[in-house]
């Protein structure tokens, strides 16, 4: 074990908690998004209320924070559970950000940070495939679902097939047994995933709330 490397968990943890929507909220439209009726600090709420370049913003954000937090994990040479840790970590500050009173988002875009930096061929395609979903169905919740199975699939599929492992995964597959951090790494997607649902079943829903301007 590399300890030294374990400074990446509250590296992680301060970079997740940054509210990237609140702060592009309140800098391009001067408002406070935490009054959203749905009750989520997120990128959908300031494209509702702010415009499509700020929400581009939160978007880019949100990603390359959460990123950020795997990929300083991986150059401080952590283990590949350490990484998938630090992700984890970085999405649940995301969700409950310690410079908003606990408060955040479902953490959807900060998932896909973490997940193209420890998957990234998987997760290309299983966000290609939800976004063809998406464009069929206009289920956003569905379609994102759609593209974290395809991803836990196509992991699951490169364990038993000889094709060889690429760079861009955390975890090499190998064939069973014995037990290794890539057998981790295919329900990972999962893991956040239900980290998501957590969140959303914690937000208070607010219908009718006024919102405010200054």
């Amino acid at each position: 074990m590399n300890w030294i490397s374990l400074i990446c968990i509250p590296i992680a943890y301060l970079l997740g908690s940054i509210p990237s929507a609140f702060i592009v909220a309140k800098y391009y439209g001067k408002i406070d998004i935490r009054d959203e009726p749905d009750g989520r600090i997120s990128a959908a709420a300031v494209h509702r209320r702010v415009g499509l370049l700020p929400f581009l913003v939160v978007v880019i954000m949100d990603i390359g924070k959460a990123a950020l937090a795997v990929l300083a994990a991986q150059w401080l040479n952590a283990e590949p559970l350490v990484v998938m840790l630090a992700g984890v970590v970085a999405i649940a500050a995301h969700q409950w950000s310690m410079y908003l009173k606990f408060q955040g988002g479902l953490g959807s875009t900060a998932m896909g940070g973490v997940l193209v930096c420890v998957a990234t061929v998987p997760t290309v395609i299983g966000a290609m495939i939800a976004s063809l979903v998406v464009y069929k169905t206009k289920k956003s919740t569905f379609s994102f679902v759609v593209g974290i199975l395809t991803i836990i699939i196509l992991l699951f599929a490169m364990q038993w097939s000889k094709i060889p492992s690429p760079p861009i995964l955390i975890a090499s597959p190998l064939l069973p047994p014995p037990f290794t951090a890539y057998h981790i790494l295919i329900v990972y997607p999962l893991v956040l995933l239900l980290m998501m649902a957590l969140k959303n079943a914690q937000i208070k829903y607010r219908p009718g709330a006024p919102l405010k301007t200054k």
